[in-house]
C-alpha cells in the first residue's frame, strides 16, 4: 500500500519551509532594524542622564542595557547564520523524507515550488524597494549585508535548493507510485 498522504506532507513540509524560511528571514530582518534603530535613538539620551536621585543611571546602563545593545548591533550576522542554518535544515528534511518520495509526486513538487519561487519574487520585491531607500530605516537594513543578500536573491536560491531537494526526495528507494 502506498502511504499517498504521508508523502504529500512529506513535500509540503520542505516546500512549506522553504517558504517559511523566507518570511521568517524577512522579519528578522525587519524586527532587529527596528529594535536597532529605537536603541541608536535612545541609547545617546540615557547615557546622558547621569545622577538620578540615589542611582547613577550611567553604571546601571553599562551592566543592562550596553550588552543588550550590543548584542542587537551584532544581531545583523547573527541572523544570517540563521537563515543558513535554516537552509541546511531544510536539507535535512529532505533526507529525512527521502524514503517516502514516490515518483507521481513529482509534479506537485513541481507546482509547490514554481509557488515557492513566484512569492519568493514578489518578497524580493518588496525587500529591495524598502533595501534600497534613502532614510535611516534602509541605512540600517543596509547594515544586513548576509542576510540581505539571500532574501534579495531568495529565488534564484530557493529555485536551486528546491531543485536539489527534489533531487534528494526522488532519488530515494521509495515505494513506486501508479
Amino acid at each position: 500500500m502506498i502511504n499517498k498522504k504521508g508523502n504529500i506532507m512529506a513535500i509540503l513540509l520542505v516546500v512549506g519551509a522553504l517558504f517559511l524560511l523566507v518570511m521568517v528571514g524577512v522579519m528578522l530582518v525587519i524586527g532587529s532594524t527596528t529594535i536597532n534603530y529605537v536603541m541608536d535613538t535612545v541609547m545617546p539620551e540615557i547615557d546622558t542622564l547621569g545622577q538620578v536621585g540615589d542611582v547613577n543611571t550611567t553604571q546601571v546602563v553599562d551592566i543592562t542595557i550596553d550588552p543588550v545593545d550590543t548584542f542587537i548591533q551584532n544581531f545583523t550576522w547573527v541572523a544570517g547564520l540563521i537563515y543558513i542554518f535554516g537552509l541546511v535544515g531544510v536539507f535535512g528534511l529532505a533526507f529525512a523524507f527521502k524514503s517516502t518520495g514516490d515518483k507521481w509526486l513529482i509534479g506537485l513538487f513541481f507546482a509547490l515550488t514554481l509557488i515557492l519561487v513566484i512569492g519568493c519574487i514578489f518578497m524580493s520585491n518588496i525587500y529591495e524597494d524598502i533595501h534600497g531607500g534613502t532614510d535611516d530605516f534602509a541605512s540600517i537594513i543596509q547594515e544586513h549585508v548576509m542576510l540581505s543578500f539571500l532574501i534579495i536573491y531568495s529565488p534564484a536560491i530557493m529555485s536551486i535548493i528546491a531543485f536539489v531537494a527534489g533531487i534528494i526526495l526522488f532519488s530515494g528507494g521509495g515505494n513506486e507510485g501508479i
